[in-house]
């Protein structure tokens, strides 16, 4: 990947040094003027915190007696900023198996969406019951420490003996002044295996069984993009100004727009976002490739610009004349746009922890076959799980799973669309 030169009116008079901050573009390919490209937000749109622990039994006979008793709301004591505590309202509302969590507790108004009890544990047992999802609204407002106080606060409400065991978040960039070429997919170098486009339709999203690229929208607008899966480094690239309109959030971020750009931003012009979603388990073998622990919000938001730089990375626009070149537009991206600190000196790189037992390969093998077989007999992957878990040798795959960072909702989650998969692929299908 190389990357363009750049230069300011300013250096340009003064000598032919570089200026890292100008907007005028060179390699040996062209010259790019993107002095009229602004950024007018940068932002971190969605945290997601998983917690490991034990539900508090008096909380799970509290809400299954609300819900019998068809009440709708739920009070959570919380400290404010003084200590001092007050109670918060939540919708309670009981939640099918598809969701994987028993419960579901949402403040739109603060911002906060609570998962709990999952499906997937005994509730008497330790496991991952407890999910957090914070919009940017609460986000936006607060620094990484407080954010992590306030949702460490919660799980010390809700379970016993928590802890944080991983963080996915979504990162945000908005711009406006630049159209991408209608065939940015003809130069995006993506790890993606397959692309699909479609237009004219609301969306079509099919990175839950395969690494797609996906794309919807009319002719007559710039075409919107959902590049890879929601599992992995998953890429959105869509018109913002106009899913705030559906979203009824305008005037939220019109003034969003215009503090962070210090009244830069034209609300006559779209406003288009790129916008980086990383999943958990990607940010915990970033953290393994650096030798640091990335469990919670507060260690990641840290590293936030360079995981930021690693999504573009892996997922890059290339110059039309020459695709060893990045484009001048990524790169003004990459180096232009920071989330809380900015980017320390070192490259991204995961690292998949390895188990060193020598009867790894067999486990992996044995779990395989075990599905393959499963598939043929028809059963699903709940009857896998059960069946797994009646072996002799389930505490040692357990154990093997549990080294590569992998809980037992993972296990069955990779069950799951490993059945898929077949299902969708075998010859038996066909």
């Amino acid at each position: 990947m190389k990357l363009s030169d750049r230069y300011s009116p300013e250096s340009l008079a003064k000598s032919s040094l570089p200026d890292k901050t100008g907007r005028l573009f060179m390699n040996h390919h062209a010259m790019m003027d993107l002095s009229n490209v602004e950024v007018v937000g940068a932002s971190v749109d969605t945290i997601r915190q998983l917690y490991f622990g034990i539900p508090k039994p008096y909380l799970i006979e509290s809400f299954q007696q609300e819900i019998e008793q068809k009440e709708q709301f739920f009070h959570l004591s919380m400290p404010n900023e003084n200590d001092r505590f007050h109670t918060e309202p939540f919708h309670l509302a009981k939640m099918g198996k598809v969701a994987r969590y028993r419960y579901k507790l949402q403040n739109n108004e603060l911002g906060v969406v609570i998962l709990f009890g999952s499906y997937y544990n005994l509730i008497e047992n330790e496991g991952q019951h407890l999910k957090i999802e914070l919009s940017p609204k609460f986000i936006s407002c607060r620094t990484a420490k407080s954010i992590q106080d306030y949702m460490d606060t919660l799980a010390s409400r809700l379970l016993m003996k928590y802890e944080a065991k991983g963080c996915s978040v979504h990162l945000a960039c908005d711009y406006q002044n630049f159209t991408l070429p209608r065939n940015f997919l003809d130069h995006l170098s993506t790890y993606s295996r397959t692309i699909k486009a479609y237009d004219g339709v609301s969306q079509i999203d099919l990175s839950d069984i395969s690494e797609a690229v996906t794309t919807y929208g009319s002719p007559k607008q710039e075409r919107n993009y959902l590049i890879g899966k929601p599992d992995c480094v998953q890429m959105a690239i869509y018109d913002k100004s106009y899913e705030i309109v559906k979203s009824d959030k305008v005037d939220y971020f019109h003034n969003e727009w215009g503090t962070y750009s210090l009244g830069v931003y034209d609300p006559e012009k779209v406003v288009r976002r790129i916008e980086a979603r990383i999943h958990h388990k990607v940010i915990r073998e970033i953290g393994q490739g650096m030798g640091v622990q990335l469990e919670s919000f507060e260690q990641v938001s840290e590293y936030l610009t360079n995981i930021w730089r690693y999504a573009l990375k892996i997922n890059r626009f290339n110059l039309v004349q020459g695709k060893d070149m990045l484009h001048p537009f990524w790169q003004l991206l990459m180096e232009d746009v920071h989330f809380y600190v900015p980017a320390q000196n070192f490259e991204v790189s995961r690292k998949k922890k390895q188990s060193v037992d020598p009867v790894a390969k067999n486990i992996t093998s044995l779990v395989g076959n075990f599905i393959s077989l499963c598939v043929r007999q028809g059963y699903d992957h709940d009857d896998v799980m059960i069946f797994l878990k009646a072996m002799p040798v389930w505490g040692r795959i357990r154990q093997y799973y549990k080294e590569r960072g992998l809980n037992e909702t993972d296990i069955r989650e990779n069950i799951k669309k490993s059945m898929l998969t077949r299902r969708l692929l075998s010859r038996q299908a066909a």
